[in-house]
């Protein structure tokens, strides 16, 4: 059923082959509602077996260690390449499409981390604060190796490299989101020239918002899910766990809000650090989501090639 390779520093150790579940039949013949429970017990069977759960915590603390380096690098690549008011508009959009109770006990410190000024986009502060921003993505990456049961075989100096390129890719689409945040205003005067019976005042920051994030979203996940894991993989075998990470935290992130709003009484616990505990609670499930729709799509493709086997249609 599941093997176990000994593990080995600095790779990915745990890696489970064949089928978790010890009745498979759901997963490999089930068909409807059946064949969805038999996937999903087989994805949740490998969080427990891939050690997830413990992962889970390393990536949230990696990558809540890696947040504020990136806004550093983010508002130097800003001020390097637009204004201040861009940087002021890219601000208020980052704190706005996350949840007020999450970031609210933080926010006067990520205003500050956006708008001090430093002394270049390539400073040698800069680029050590990538180095940090990197520590968060190689957790993604792996956690994503684990999720398709793979063994990472890639050379640091291919590793390191490629992920760099992700926090300036991320980066450089928030950016590109300054600029549109800019020039929103500008598009509704455009628009209403060509549609004379268009509203300009209707195209405002909120209008392009949460399509922005959506995309960034569902962009960033697609991306993760094809360039970090150790074994190329096609869209029809990464679209149906990225859509299941995008529509959990979704719910995670009202199911949260509503938690922090209504019953947790972390202040009472952690004083000060309140903000930061909640958000590395927040950061540790949303970890566990994004391992699980790669589990998903783990088991998904023992499903598929099971029914290839079988000369299924």
């Amino acid at each position: 059923m599941a093997e176990r390779e000994p593990s080995e520093m600095g790779r990915d150790a745990v890696i489970t082959r064949g089928i978790v579940t010890d009745n498979p039949e759901a997963l490999l013949r089930g068909s409807g509602t059946r064949a969805v429970w038999g996937v999903l017990r087989e994805a949740g069977l490998r969080l427990l077996s891939d050690d997830a759960f413990g992962l889970a915590g390393n990536v949230a603390f990696r990558v809540l260690l890696a947040v504020f380096p990136f806004l550093i690098f983010t508002s130097s690549l800003t001020a390097f390449v637009g204004t201040q008011s861009m940087a002021d508009d890219l601000i208020a959009f980052l704190i706005a499409i996350v949840p007020s109770t999450l970031i609210e006990p933080i926010v006067s410190e990520v205003r500050q981390v956006m708008t001090v000024q430093r002394g270049g986009v390539l400073s040698a502060g800069i680029l050590l604060t990538v180095w940090f921003a990197i520590g968060g993505v190689d957790g993604v990456r792996v956690g994503l190796n684990r999720a398709y049961g793979v063994r990472e075989t890639r050379a640091w100096y291919v590793l390191y490299p490629v992920m760099a390129l992700m926090v300036v890719i991320a980066s450089l689409v928030l950016v590109m989101v300054g600029y549109l945040l800019v020039i929103a205003p500008r598009a509704g005067s455009w628009l209403h020239i060509l549609f004379p019976g268009f509203d300009p005042a209707s195209v405002t920051i909120g209008f392009i918002r949460y399509p922005a994030a959506a995309l960034i979203l569902v962009s960033s996940l697609f991306l993760a899910h094809v360039v970090l894991p150790a074994r190329r993989t096609r869209f029809s075998s990464i679209y149906p766990g990225v859509l299941f990470t995008v529509g959990a935290w979704l719910t995670l992130t009202a199911a949260f809000s509503f938690y922090l709003a209504n019953f947790a009484t972390y202040s009472s616990y952690y004083g000060g650090l309140a903000g930061i505990v909640a958000a590395l609670y927040f950061l540790y499930l949303a970890a566990l989501v994004l391992i699980f729709g790669g589990e998903i799509n783990r088991a998904l493709r023992i499903r598929r090639l099971a029914r290839a086997m079988r000369g299924d249609g």
